[in-house]
């Protein structure tokens, strides 16, 4: 079965904004998608910073804060920019993302 990257998937979280449809925007207000939706591209989870960090389709390296346990406040979701506090460490992350993405991706072509 050939790859489907996460922007060209549906959601399947049942999130009353984007259920079933295409999630092109992942800072849209009162978004209640899960970090497994099938739309979420492939995601670090950050216990220590009590972020998660994904590559958007441009290959930007994002943040969206978790609230309590399993959710995600993705209205303040944003690129991580030279004044986030993650920025340092947001090239290597990045660069571990995209290769990760890329070794699944081939492992089964």
């Amino acid at each position: 079965m050939p790859y489907t990257p996460p922007w060209r998937r549906p959601c399947d979280c049942r999130c009353p904004i984007h259920h079933r449809r295409l999630r092109a925007i992942y800072n849209q207000p009162q978004c209640a998608c899960t970090i497994t939706c099938g739309s979420q591209p492939m995601t670090l989870l950050a216990e220590q910073w009590a972020c998660a960090l994904f590559l958007d389709e441009g290959n930007d390296l994002w943040f969206v804060n978790r609230i309590g346990r399993a959710s995600w406040e993705w209205e303040s979701a944003g690129l991580v920019g030279p004044r986030h506090e993650v920025y340092r460490a947001a090239n290597q992350i990045s660069q571990l993302l995209r290769m990760a993405a890329h070794t699944l991706i081939t492992a089964v072509e």
